[in-house]
């Protein structure tokens, strides 16, 4: 059988019910239209882990073999490094990091997502 759709899809399928999503938006508290934001992206990290243990996959049969694996290895940044953002705030902050936002910017997402809080509630208090 061959690939329908992006690798990433299976491994996220899979991950799914252990994500830890919060029932309100960090930064503002909104609870409608909520988004699980990874801070490490899935794809680089799948990407970069194939080339790691050069695993050319072509199957659906062979990324369900190595899916628990992956998740396995990286369950810190699939489950504890992420938050639960609404749909516009998710929005703001992949314009500011872009679509699929580099490795490098992990460390620098989370800050941003403190200091869009504390100016959100800043101003509410």
């Amino acid at each position: 059988m061959n690939l329908k759709r992006d690798l990433v899809k299976y491994i996220r399928d899979r991950a799914k019910s252990k994500y830890k999503k919060n029932t309100e938006c960090y930064i503002c508290g909104s609870k409608e239209s909520l988004d699980f934001h990874h801070y490490y992206s899935l794809t680089e990290l799948l990407e970069r882990w194939i080339v790691k243990h050069n695993l050319k996959i072509n199957s659906v049969e062979e990324i369900m073999q190595i899916r628990d694996t992956f998740i396995e290895e990286y369950s810190k940044e699939l489950f504890e490094d992420a938050v639960t953002l609404c749909h516009i705030h998710h929005l703001r902050l992949h314009s500011i990091y872009g679509k699929r936002p580099k490795m490098i910017t992990a460390r620098k997402q989370p800050r941003w997502v403190e200091k869009q809080r504390d100016k959100h509630y800043g101003l509410v208090r």
